[in-house]
Formats: C-alpha cells, sequence, structure tokens
C-alpha cells in the first residue's frame, strides 16, 4: 500500500463521511487511505473489470479471513477508487513459526476453494511472461537465472501471487485478514507458496526449518530440495519486476545464492 495519488477529505466528503483520511506508507502499486471504518483504495492502473473480478473472487472467499468491499467503484481524479472493509491487526515484519503455521493453513484453504476457478485477469507469473520481462530488463543475470531454472509451472486455479508479509495481518498474534486480491489470477499454487516462503522463511543462514513447516502445514507432497525451483522462480519474479519499477531488487537476488548453496539431498 502507498501513495501516487494525493486526495483530500473534500473529495471523499460526497461519497464516505469520515472525519480522518490517512495515507499509508508502505508499497508502490496503488494509493490507499485509511478512513474511519474503512479502507480507501485508489487504483493507479487496475480496469473496472480488474475490480469487479476481485469483488467477486472476495465474495467466494468471504468465509476466509479475506477483506471486502463495501462499495461500488467510484472515481477520483479520474481513476476507479473502491471502500474495503477495515481489518484489525498490523503486518508482520518478521514472521516465526506460529505465523508460518498459520499462512500455510489458510493457503492450504485457499488453493482448495480456488482450485479448478477461472480468472479473466491476465495470468502474470506465466515464464512466458515473465521472459519477456526479462528482455526488457537488459540485464544478463536475470536471464541466466532463467535458464538455469529447470521448472514447468501448472495452471492449478486462481492464486494471490502477491502475499508477501505486508499484505497480511496478525492482531495479537493470530492471521486477522489478507488483502490485495486485486492482481489474483490463474497459476500454480507451489509458485503461490514459494512466494510467501521467500517472504515469510527463507534465512539467510542456511536454515531451512521454516521452508519445511511451511510444506508440511500446507500439506504439500514435495520436499524442500524440489521446492527450490518454484522459491528460485518467485525470486526472480520480483527481482525482475522491482527492477524495473527502480525498487531494491537485490535483497531478493541475493536469496538465490542462499538456495544454490543447498546442500542437495539432506532432507
Amino acid at each position: 500500500m502507498g501513495i501516487k495519488t494525493a486526495i483530500t477529505l473534500e473529495e471523499v466528503s460526497h461519497i464516505v463521511s469520515c472525519t480522518l483520511l490517512t495515507p499509508t506508507v508502505n508499497g508502490v502499486s496503488d494509493s490507499v487511505y485509511l478512513t474511519d471504518e474503512s479502507v480507501l483504495k485508489l487504483f493507479e492502473s487496475a480496469s473496472a473489470s480488474a475490480i469487479l473480478e476481485e469483488k467477486a473472487l472476495l465474495l467466494h472467499l468471504s468465509h476466509l479471513p479475506v477483506t471486502k468491499h463495501i462499495s461500488d467503484i467510484f472515481f477520483l481524479q479520474k481513476k476507479p477508487c473502491v471502500l474495503y472493509e477495515k481489518l484489525n491487526g498490523k503486518s508482520l515484519i518478521h514472521a516465526d513459526n506460529h505465523h508460518i503455521i498459520q499462512i500455510a493453513g489458510f493457503m492450504r484453504r485457499l488453493h482448495q476453494q480456488t482450485a479448478g476457478i477461472a480468472s479473466t485477469n491476465t495470468p502474470l507469473f506465466e515464464s512466458s511472461r515473465l521472459q519477456a520481462l526479462i528482455r526488457q530488463t537488459q540485464h544478463v543475470p536475470f536471464q541466466e537465472i532463467f535458464d538455469s531454472i529447470d521448472l514447468e509451472l501448472s495452471c492449478d486455479g486462481v492464486i494471490h501471487g502477491d502475499l508477501f508479509l505486508d499484505n497480511v495481518l496478525f492482531d495479537n498474534g493470530e492471521l486477522s485478514g489478507v488483502f490485495d486480491f486485486i492482481e489474483a489470477c490463474e497459476g500454480d499454487f507451489l509458485f503461490d507458496l514459494a512466494v510467501v516462503a521467500i517472504s515469510w522463511c527463507l534465512d539467510e543462514k542456511g536454515d531451512y526449518s521454516k521452508v519445511d513447516l511451511l510444506l508440511t502445514c500446507y500439506n504439500a507432497d514435495i520436499s524442500v530440495e524440489n521446492f527450490i525451483p518454484y522459491m528460485k522462480y518467485a525470486l526472480l519474479y520480483y527481482s525482475t519486476t522491482r527492477y524495473l519499477n527502480h525498487r531494491d531488487y537485490q535483497s531478493l537476488l541475493v536469496k538465490i545464492n542462499f538456495l544454490n548453496a543447498y546442500p542437495k539431498g539432506t532432507m
């Protein structure tokens, strides 16, 4: 979450009754404000159809701890906006085993509900799209990593694809909400889980116990060793997109070196 488009209380007064309009500071994709009782999101690039797709998905997942739309689409400064339910809790800076057990359970239930369903959103994480993004960067190391990953992604159903720590809330140690499904699309469930692994679990000290815990609690039928290509792919994807958006990508890219040093055959 973050701010690209500045708006004022006066601009929203005809839409929502509030006394507070507090800009958020994390993230770069859209402009997000906290009001007294809701979250106002101004979409910088998403279409109205993508917003309606998200609304339908969140209704489908309403029994899970996910946010929901509490308004129809409206426009501010010619950009589409939605009010979301305001959830309790805060995002984590670091995840411990208790948090990983909970996010693994959430991912398992999420994928059970989205298995086999279709999405009209562009499938963002396909290898052909990543290859095109890498060509845009003209950054040779990205291509070398891409060529080294032996992985064929599946289309299992709809995935979130971006479940970094800042898209999940915890309240008193308990998972209280997951949000930012605007780019949810068809994809590979193990890739979706790998995004969680690289941000919640991956330890630069070479301790893979959190990754193993994530896989075990998700009930994934895959070893840590065989899961490594999925984590490399997730790291490469987000390194590439961050590079193109002039954000820090090296902190992700360096984790691939940790994975290259994994002692194969030990788990």
